[in-house]
């Protein structure tokens, strides 16, 4: 996958996340930076801030990942899973590195 395209996906996973994190903290002013401060040392913490079991982390955002891999990489089974648990673990460090630009986004 190409810099470009592997960006694309992150952003879009990002999208999604931050989307459904709006709508469960509906109360918080940032957070773009309230996902990524949860999210940057593991992932399962997001389980609960979103209070959701791991729906939003599986389903809003692994899934994303996971589902591009497979159809356009073709890649499945063990390759698979550890292909998509480093594209998401990528796609935080992506969203740290562009807090300011998800949440405007978000809040546009």
């Amino acid at each position: 996958m190409d810099k470009k395209a592997r960006n694309n996906i992150m952003i879009d996973m990002n999208e999604f996340l931050i989307t459904y994190a709006a709508t469960i903290l509906t109360d918080t002013t940032n957070v773009s930076q309230v996902v990524f401060d949860t999210a940057q040392a593991d992932l399962t913490d997001l389980d609960d801030l979103l209070d959701d079991n791991g729906f939003g982390r599986q389903e809003k955002f692994f899934a994303i990942g996971e589902g591009y891999l497979r159809d356009s990489e073709n890649i499945a089974d063990d390759e698979l899973k550890v292909e998509a648990d480093q594209l998401a673990h990528e796609a935080i460090a992506y969203l740290g590195e562009h807090i300011n630009d998800f949440e405007h986004w978000r809040t546009e």
